[in-house]
């Protein structure tokens, strides 16, 4: 494809180097041939990738590179222009040849499942900084809401009551630095809940004297499975169309505590939801006075839902027996909603623990950032957080649409998929005769190394299990990516399934 910008007319060729070198290239040849000259301005990014129909951060990273290098200049709130003369006499010493770009990896598609931050409502959540900092709080100024900013507890209470029926109080929610945070502060405190005596009582104690074993789905959120896997031995349940299975307890005479991660009400990455009946399974599990089992429920990505509402009850508030209720925690996080630099988090915490996770906090430090706080709060107040979700939930529906028709479009001979009714992902999976015809291998990893040298980025499904798989395929997040990206990296993978259909 072609595209004159200025007096500079760019050529990008599909099958050469990375559009950003592209780019790159082409622009310090311009330089040398006089066709731009020094103090040029150039297009902004957006505007650039725009005309050219890449993403903007092929643009920006050419410009980037270039300005490091300094061929062009980058002016706050002018733009970016043409630098000095160094390059042209660089290329002068090198008889006119093309200059090459410093070599290194790049792919510029993937599928992402965070936020779209191209639509975050950058005006309503300024406006929510400067009118929660015009007369701050002097406990925020000196750091005293340790366990989390008042108003915004009270905002969450109120969020999670109002959208997913979550009945609970301010004192139960400790605001953390995201999911990461929260495990590692629940790790400590079930390591003093769980004594080997496994008094219900549940005291405020010591680190216990017991082992703790650990417990996540398989397949899993790759990450999850490292930041648990640092707190020591970590195990996995399969799971099945239900959901998560009950495995046998380990090693109940020596009084292990098992905690087990879960995600009930999507299932990442499979998407599925927890029937009822597993559900009474895990609750009764917890409720038993022989088996020492905690639950950690993860709501991961649960604000999109695209059909009908949430009607599945939080593992929390199932069961009407206290000891279940009193087994279960919840976490959440708000980068699946605002932006992924927020870091923050909380847990739900049953009323009888609360003391534990204060003292927990205070042991091993304060990480959720309190002076964003007031922000939050003040977004969630006056209905700029629904209002927000409300517009990404639309957003999102009409990505996750487009991306269903490419898959349908490009590659219904090889692979299957179902469409999802919430979440920022679809699950592609490649067709079982496909992969019955040919050696049992991972293919999937196979297919996104080779893509890799094309600039596309997949998550391979086999990537996510740490047992036997059963299942290739793709994670492909819609969310955090443009429709014409998702659109380029299909081809790209249709290509590869067209040069090995032999």
């Amino acid at each position: 494809m072609k595209h004159a910008i200025a007096s500079l007319r760019f050529s990008l060729d599909k099958g050469g180097a990375a559009y950003y070198q592209q780019l790159m290239t082409q622009i310090q040849q311009g330089i040398v041939s006089g066709e731009l000259s020094v103090g040029d301005k150039l297009p902004s990014s957006r505007a650039l990738a725009i005309t050219l129909g890449v993403s903007r951060s092929t643009t920006s990273k050419a410009y980037e590179h270039l300005v490091a290098e300094g061929i062009l200049l980058s002016e706050e709130k002018r733009g970016v222009f043409v630098a000095a003369q160094p390059i042209v006499r660089q290329a002068k010493r090198e008889e006119d040849k093309a200059v090459v770009p410093p070599a290194e990896p790049a792919p510029q598609w993937t599928f992402d499942s965070g936020v779209d931050v191209d639509v975050f409502p950058n005006k309503e959540w300024a406006a929510c900084m400067r009118r929660s900092w015009l007369a701050p709080d002097p406990a925020v100024l000196q750091g005293q809401y340790h366990t989390g900013l008042p108003e915004l507890k009270v905002s969450i209470v109120d969020y999670l009551y109002r959208v997913r029926g979550l009945n609970c109080v301010p004192e139960q929610i400790i605001v953390t630095a995201g999911s990461r945070d929260s495990l590692m502060l629940l790790h400590h405190a079930l390591s003093c809940l769980a004594q080997p005596s496994d008094s219900f009582d549940s005291p405020v104690g010591e680190p216990a004297l017991g082992k703790m074993a650990w417990w996540a789905e398989d397949p899993t959120y790759p990450p999850i499975r490292e930041v648990l896997s640092q707190q020591g031995p970590l195990s996995f349940i399969p799971v099945d169309d239900e959901g998560a299975l009950l495995v046998p307890t380990k090693d109940a005479t020596q009084q292990v505590t098992n905690v087990a991660l879960l995600t009930p009400n999507r299932q990442y990455p499979l998407g599925i939801s927890m029937s009822s009946l597993r559900r009474q399974q895990w609750l009764q599990r917890l409720q038993s006075r022989t088996q020492n089992w905690w639950l950690i429920e993860d709501d991961y990505d649960n604000e999109f839902v695209y059909q009908g509402r949430v009607d599945v009850p939080f593992m929390q508030t199932a069961s009407l027996h206290k000891d279940a209720i009193d087994r279960t925690f919840f976490i959440g996080s708000f980068s699946k909603v605002l932006f992924r630099g927020l870091r923050l988090g909380f847990i739900v915490s049953p009323q009888v623990h609360i003391a534990q996770l204060h003292e927990s906090q205070r042991t091993i430090g304060f990480s959720a950032s309190l002076p964003i706080q007031p922000a939050v709060a003040d977004f969630m107040h006056r209905g700029g957080f629904d209002r927000h979700i409300n517009r990404m939930r639309r957003h999102y529906r009409l990505k996750r649409d487009a991306l269903l028709t490419i898959l349908t479009e490009q590659l219904a001979l090889w692979c299957e998929w179902q469409k999802p009714q919430g979440g920022m992902h679809i699950l592609l999976e490649i067709k079982p005769d496909w992969l019955q015809a040919r050696e049992d291998i991972k293919w999937d990893r196979e297919i996104a190394q080779d893509l890799v040298k094309e600039g596309v980025v997949l998550s391979p499904l086999t990537r996510h299990f740490s047992m036997s798989y059963q299942r290739q395929g793709f994670v492909l997040g819609f969310s955090g990516s443009s429709i014409a990206t998702m659109r380029q990296s299909i081809n790209v993978l249709k290509k590869w399934f067209l040069d090995h259909n032999e």
